[in-house]
């Protein structure tokens, strides 16, 4: 547990607001809602390590802002507080993602005590998160990273109706440089490319990753195709100035790469009526994971058009498109 810990609470009752964050007092840094669309605000901004949560709340219940955040936010702890008492509740909100739940009027002490064990869990998790979505070898994010945060990505920019960018990535003429300078050198090599990409990835939110082999991938939550190329060109730029030398390469002197470019606004996932659900999961997530292969088709089509067009250099995935 840390005490550095961002603690989100909503109520609509300010009272009650007043009765937790006195029980949680230097446990961390508290932040309040008084709805759901507040809380989904305010995590959007700022999220939160925790969030307690009232289900009872006019408009968007607290299930279903449970559901939702947890879609945005896979492992983010949320414990109910709430005057429901009935069995059923409890078994709705564990279904809806919820961790745990704690009936009011609360007893201070027992709230206290399950949200430090939440916030230790968490940081646990984190930890072990970290170590398992870390490529060894360039320590900068691997490809089950990248799934699954295009996945969260996906679906956050379906709903707000914002675009996701992506750059698929390529080192030229990797094969002619390990044959050249050996293996060793090539691992050097990699690791110094992922550098440059991690040097330059910087905004919130940007995920920089080995998509296997060679071929890296960026993430782009927000960029149109015209950031996310200015963010390519900003990247080609970066590897050329490491000034590798590759004497096997017929594109420059140096160790460049190519960078294929493709943005677009989701479509939404279907909603399901009813109160009950927020969102319609697709058979085995299939319509969210089409529109995602689509979106990784699109930069990798633009990859191949700058490698054909003579590699170093930026292309992007669009109708009368020039690199």
């Amino acid at each position: 547990m840390t005490a550095t810990a961002r603690i989100l609470i909503v109520d609509d009752d300010p009272a009650a607001i007043e009765v937790v964050a006195h029980a949680l007092a230097g446990l961390g840094e508290l932040c309040f809602a008084t709805s759901g669309a507040e809380a989904l605000s305010l995590m959007a901004n700022d999220p939160a390590d925790l969030v307690l949560l009232d289900a009872n709340m006019p408009d968007l219940d607290g299930f279903a802002t449970c559901r939702i955040l947890r879609q945005d936010y896979p492992d983010l702890p949320v414990i109910f507080v709430t005057a429901y008492g009935e069995e059923g509740h409890e078994v709705q909100a564990l279904a809806a993602g919820a961790v745990d739940f704690i009936h009011k009027p609360i007893k201070p002490p027992v709230v206290r005590a399950r949200v430090g064990v939440h916030l230790q869990l968490r940081a646990l998790n984190a930890a072990l998160r970290v170590l398992s979505d870390r490529d060894p070898l360039t320590g900068i994010a691997n490809r089950r990273a990248l799934d699954d945060r295009l996945d969260q990505e996906w679906r956050r920019a379906a709903r707000r109706g914002q675009p996701l960018g992506l750059l698929m990535i390529d080192i030229d003429h990797f094969k002619r440089y390990n044959d050249h300078y050996g293996h060793l050198q090539g691992d050097a090599c990699l690791r110094r490319v992922a550098q440059a990409l991690a040097d330059t990835v910087t905004r919130a939110g940007e995920l920089a990753a080995r998509y296997g082999g060679e071929e890296f991938a960026v993430l782009l939550p927000g960029s149109c195709l015209a950031a996310a190329a200015a963010l390519g060109a900003r990247v080609c730029a970066a590897v050329r100035a490491l000034d590798l030398p590759h004497a096997g390469s017929d594109a420059a002197r140096q160790v460049t790469v190519s960078i294929g470019v493709a943005s677009g606004v989701p479509r939404p996932v279907p909603t399901l009526p009813g109160p009950q659900a927020t969102k319609a999961p697709a058979a085995d997530g299939a319509a969210g994971l089409e529109c995602i292969a689509a979106l990784l088709t699109r930069a990798d089509r633009a990859l191949y058009a700058a490698k054909a067009a003579g590699r170093d250099r930026v292309c992007v995935d669009e109708p009368g498109a020039h690199c």
